[in-house]
């Protein structure tokens, strides 16, 4: 199996075990961490998001424990209700902050591959999660690459249309890989050879 990036033992082993006979790997590459910063730029909303939400619950509870005199019907449903209208923005904070540390988690378990059949996404966690498609759906491609060679791939598979009756672009997408321009050079070679 020739690569281009060393794969940890477990995710070699488990891309070895998704290659049918006689289907060899062209490129192989891992997410990589460093380049994924685009998932923590989700932190600049987050934060001031879950912060408000927090200071608004905090807010809601204040007249209930600073109140020295029993409170009327109305001041009760109101500390009621106003502290759990905050839980789901409080929850929405919460899960805006755990996203991109997912994402940074879900890497580790992720590889890209070419073989000389098809380009496949492997993600080797609790489930594994495999997505590929052949040569022949792979239509036009976007590059974004940083200065170390890094990058994302963008290649159309197609398109359909929604309910709507609108046009959908479908894509495959390669993100924060090395030798992004490697991977592009060895799929266009694929394409032109079937």
């Amino acid at each position: 199996m020739k690569q281009s990036s060393r794969l940890p033992t477990a995710l070699e082993k488990a891309l070895r075990r998704e290659l049918s006979p006689g289907e060899t790997v062209l490129w192989s590459g891992q997410p990589q961490p460093k380049h994924m910063f685009g998932a923590f730029g989700m932190w600049l909303f987050a934060l001031p998001w879950t912060a408000f939400s927090l200071f608004f619950a905090t807010m809601t509870l204040l007249p209930w424990v600073a109140s020295s005199k029993t409170p009327t019907w109305v001041q009760m449903s109101f500390g009621i209700v106003m502290p759990l209208f905050s839980l789901p923005f409080i929850g929405i904070g919460f899960w805006m902050l755990w996203a991109p540390i997912k994402a940074v988690r879900a890497a580790k378990h992720t590889v890209f591959a070419l073989t000389n059949d098809r380009l496949l996404s492997l993600v080797d966690g609790a489930t594994r999660s495999v997505h590929s498609i052949g040569r022949h759906q792979i239509g036009p491609m976007t590059r974004t690459e940083w200065s170390d060679g890094a990058g994302s791939l963008r290649i159309q598979t197609g398109t359909h249309k929604d309910s709507d009756g609108d046009r959908v672009t479908e894509t495959f997408d390669v993100m924060a890989v090395p030798e992004v321009a490697k991977l592009e050079r060895l799929i266009l070679e694929a394409r032109q050879r079937g």
